[in-house]
């Protein structure tokens, strides 16, 4: 497809070419002859202007010495085209009258020159012949030009030929295995030195690969020991008796645990590119669960927690993808608001975090979602809204902010159909 666009491309330039230097040399041809037909009767009446001026300086009766001009004494005598077409234009020369006449004036002190050059006008009677010849001309430059065509065509498809096996070279090495060693077969031009820089880029995305799934392999390993051991720590401790300050401690950090846990999950698999199951979950529970959580960021302050989430509505996600969400943008929620109302409704196609706080600043509102962005009554690393967009990108989940004086609304939307898509 490309090659045939290519191809084409070549062709129409050239045969574009032609036609437009045809074109031009043509008008310019008939411009020249046009012009130099006219020089010549101007020069004709200049000479008769001078035989004209002798006569009259001797005495004689002027008399044109050609038979196709005319001495006229006074702008009355003149034929009647002439004088209507002076009225309208004073300083025109060249006239066209009746049927073929043409005429040709020039204005003396005592009176008028005027040739009817109707029978001398020779580039009238042969322009159709270069008309001809013009177009035959341009036929014949125009069969060089598509000679001229395939000839680039020919070599364009010899110089493009490296660089049609580099590009089969990269779209038939599996995702999974970037080629290598490959510029060896490439000789040392322009695309060989393309090819080198290429291998070299692909070798660094290689290894940069490679440490990443070293990375996670080794970070999922490390993490899931301590974390499976502080879980089954935690399953004893529940069995031995405690005061109920240390009950109340030990459910905190169960649900801290189990909040590692899934945000772990999640981590894990964008980090490995691998695909959250896509389950479909009841909001509310996931709702209520989160607000327990997150409620001892609220504690000692004057705030309304509001849930307007039917009973009964599911959506399509992962039910640790939707706690990681919404455990960000209510956690946030509850840190930055000192008083007043935060609102967590939902519906079929959207679920929506609200708060009637201070709202947030224009400068710090375009770099919300940015990673280690956060405001100034933040603890955290600001990496929370980071992640959440990284999840809702993968989850196809639209992430939108609105703020103002009167407080700020974070809207997740699930599109109509919505389906999981891997990133």
């Amino acid at each position: 497809m490309r090659a045939t666009q290519l191809r084409n491309r070549i062709v129409v330039f050239f045969v574009g070419i032609a036609l437009f230097i045809s074109a031009l040399f043509g008008a310019a041809s008939f411009l020249f002859a046009y012009n130099i037909e006219d020089r010549f009767f101007v020069s004709l009446l200049d000479d008769e202007a001078q035989t004209i001026a002798i006569q009259l300086e001797t005495g004689q009766q002027p008399r044109p010495r050609l038979d196709f001009i005319r001495y006229y004494p006074a702008h009355a005598d003149l034929p009647g085209v002439v004088r209507e077409a002076l009225k309208a234009e004073p300083h025109r020369i060249e006239f066209s009258g009746e049927g073929v006449a043409h005429y040709h004036l020039k204005k003396l002190p005592t009176g008028y020159l005027l040739a009817e050059v109707s029978e001398q006008l020779v580039v009238r009677k042969i322009k159709g012949g270069m008309l001809k010849f013009i177009l035959v001309l341009s036929g014949g430059v125009l069969v060089l030009a598509l000679v001229l065509a395939f000839v680039s065509l020919i070599m364009a498809k010899r110089l493009v030929k490296p660089l049609d096996t580099l590009v089969k070279i990269v779209e038939d090495a599996p995702v999974e295995r970037l080629p290598q060693n490959f510029s060896g077969q490439f000789v040392n031009d322009e695309i060989g030195a393309f090819a080198r820089t290429l291998e070299q880029a692909l070798a660094r995305i290689r290894r940069f690969i490679h440490r990443e799934q070293a990375f996670t392999r080794d970070v999922s390993h490390e993490l899931r020991t301590p974390v499976a051991i502080t879980q089954s720590s935690l399953t004893l401790l529940k069995q031995t008796p405690l005061s109920d300050k240390q009950a109340e401690l030990v459910g905190r950090i169960a649900d801290a645990q189990h909040q590692i846990t899934q945000s772990l999950e999640v981590l894990l698999a964008l980090a490995r590119e691998e695909t959250l199951a896509h389950d479909s979950v009841r909001v509310l529970p996931v709702v209520e669960q989160v607000i327990l959580t997150q409620a001892e960021k609220i504690a000692g302050k004057e705030i309304e927690v509001e849930v307007e989430v039917p009973a009964k509505l599911a959506l399509p996600i992962a039910p640790s993808a939707l706690q990681l969400l919404l455990n960000n943008l209510v956690g946030n929620a509850f840190t930055h608001i000192h008083s007043g109302v935060v609102t967590i409704s939902a519906s079929t196609h959207s679920i929506t975090v609200a708060d009637t706080g201070g709202g947030i600043a224009p400068e710090q509102l375009e770099t919300l979602f940015e990673p280690g962005v956060k405001g100034p009554d933040s603890n955290g690393m600001g990496m929370g809204l980071s992640m959440v967009k990284r999840l809702c990108e993968k989850l196809n989940i639209e992430l939108s902010v609105s703020s103002s004086e009167a407080g700020s609304v974070f809207c997740l939307q699930f599109p109509n159909g919505y389906s999981q898509v891997n990133k």
